[in-house]
């Protein structure tokens, strides 16, 4: 009985099972293929397949192409910028941890951010505030500060 219900969802789920085996069958071509595309690679590009699935069978259960534009949802100022200072902390350490430099770790969140509201103004021709994109800015880099002032004068 087990059995038929792993193979159930497997049927139903086919969007993510086709794309993680795909990127599992990529990360093993290229690690085998490359030798500097190591196992940090090999998972990163498994994760990427992974969340593309889970993107395409999203957008196929609400009867969407992968394409298709859709209204996007009203968020309220408190939620977002709960959403965007997690985003600062993990992207902002991200960089710092990568590069060694908690100021590059700062100046990769102004970028991003400037990046997404560049984005929406001249590839999606939609108007992006000064205030909203200050907003967005202030809660990236309040995510990041937190652990940034812990790091640097210790807990209290």
């Amino acid at each position: 009985m087990e059995d038929i219900l792993t193979a159930l969802a497997a049927l139903i789920f086919w969007r993510v099972l086709l794309c993680t085996v795909g990127s599992i069958a990529l990360a093993l071509t290229l690690s085998n293929a490359i030798a500097p595309f190591t196992a940090e690679y090999s998972m990163t590009l498994v994760i990427l397949g992974v969340a593309l699935g889970v993107y395409w069978q999203s957008r196929a259960e609400a009867a969407w192409t992968v394409t298709e534009s859709v209204k996007e949802p009203k968020i309220s100022r408190p939620v977002a910028f709960l959403g965007l200072a997690f985003i600062g902390l993990i992207v902002g350490g991200a960089f710092a941890e990568l590069f060694s430099s908690k100021l590059f770790g700062a100046v990769s969140l102004v970028v991003g951010a400037a990046s997404v509201a560049a984005w929406y103004r001249y590839a999606k021709h939609q108007s992006f505030s000064r205030g909203a994109f200050a907003f967005a800015l202030a809660s990236l880099l309040a995510g990041y500060w937190v652990p940034l002032w812990l790091s640097l004068w210790g807990a209290p």
